[in-house]
């Protein structure tokens, strides 16, 4: 029993360990590649590793065949991440290895129109960092990471009221696991244009 409980303990802390690593400055260029991934996955598209690049000219970040992804981040308003998972990993050093678990956690549900209204808000605090002419071409890819809310059956937003921001395309990650895909003008690339108007979630094979 004491061999499992600190292998547990050293697992947990080499999981703090690594997401420290992940979300820090030097990990950018990687965490927006994994959005990538999360939605071709969610997305069901078959693809190869050496597909999904970092661009050597911003923007976009991230190229996909035709695809041109500008990835944003969409957290809970105040949420330091990086920071949030140092103290994590102090915490968990301190206490013997052994990580913090959430006590009283209560989460809320939020449905594809309620992303919908954070992606239009994010969209709408960009235009003053992309001219017109630039969005045109990219396709903007969200990654929404919310502590307490978990992703709902419902509706999603049309696509027209997305129009307005001018962007190629517009799709999102949530969570991770599921994949929403908002709009897509005419030139954008045929995966995202056949999805539009649906929420995928990978499927999560057995080991």
């Amino acid at each position: 029993m004491g061999e499992s409980s600190d292998e547990d303990s050293q697992t947990g802390v080499d999981q703090l360990r690594r997401a420290v690593a992940f979300f820090s400055g030097a990990s950018k260029c990687e965490r927006e590649k994994w959005v990538c991934r999360e939605l071709l996955r969610s997305a069901g598209v078959e693809f190869a590793e050496s597909e999904v690049t970092s661009s050597a000219n911003e923007p976009p970040d991230v190229c996909f065949r035709t695809a041109r992804f500008e990835v944003k981040e969409i957290l809970d308003p105040g949420r330091e991440r990086h920071r949030e998972y140092k103290e994590a990993l102090v915490e968990a050093l301190a206490n013997g290895g052994v990580p913090n678990e959430q006590i009283g956690y209560s989460p809320k549900d939020i449905t594809p129109v309620g992303v919908g209204e954070l992606i239009k808000a994010k969209l709408a605090e960009l235009a003053n960092h992309y001219a017109p002419a630039v969005r045109t071409n990219l396709d903007a890819l969200l990654y929404v990471n919310l502590t307490e809310h978990w992703l709902t059956v419902g509706p999603m937003p049309q696509p027209q009221t997305f129009a307005q921001y001018g962007w190629r395309s517009v799709s999102a990650v949530y969570g991770g696991r599921h994949a929403l895909f908002f709009d897509a003008t005419t030139s954008a690339p045929e995966f995202l244009r056949a999805r539009v108007g649906t929420v995928l979630t990978e499927i999560v094979e057995d080991a």
